[in-house]
């Protein structure tokens, strides 16, 4: 089970990872390579990186459910897709909350008293925790959110695209 815990965070930290993408008017999209998105605290310890993988589901759920307020026109505008599909993007959405929720409990093993730490039983009490959640416990850890959240919804579109691609 120690594999499985290490792999889901393995999975989120790299999700957190900034795809710089550099518009180039003559080449299109080119990448322009990982960067990480400011995560304030090291990554030294298993409580450390815990913290890290709570606060990293906790925005991309964030993302998660402001994309779920767009009604299918607002998904084809911020998708830049002709058509959805809702059936392949709500299938999508669902697999990611049961993932976010797997991958949160992981990090929540043992983390009383530390930051981004309520306990939850299920995906509506991730929801409620996500959209509660902002992040800023110090100055340091709000310039992370600001950026972690455009890194997540970059990273969203790119899931809700393949559902479109690949129903």
């Amino acid at each position: 089970m120690q594999w499985l815990r290490m792999a889901s965070i393995s999975v989120l930290l790299a999700s957190g990872w900034r795809l710089a993408m550099a518009s180039d008017a003559d080449n299109g999209w080119m990448f322009a390579g990982p960067e990480r998105t400011g995560w304030p605290d090291a990554l030294s310890s298993q409580t450390s990186i815990d913290t890290a993988s709570r606060a990293e589901v906790l925005m991309f759920g964030k993302a998660l459910l402001a994309s779920e307020t767009l009604d299918e026109v607002g998904l084809e505008q911020r998708l830049g897709v002709p058509h959805v599909q809702l059936k392949s993007i709500r299938q999508v959405r669902d697999g990611l909350w049961d993932r976010l929720l797997s991958t949160y409990r992981n990090a929540s093993q043992n983390c009383v008293g530390q930051p981004f730490c309520p306990r939850v039983r299920n995906v509506a009490q991730l929801r409620q925790l996500a959209a509660a959640f902002t992040g800023d416990i110090t100055p340091a850890h709000a310039l992370w959110a600001s950026k972690s959240l455009g890194v997540h919804e970059q990273v969203l579109n790119e899931h809700l695209r393949v559902a479109i691609l690949q129903p």
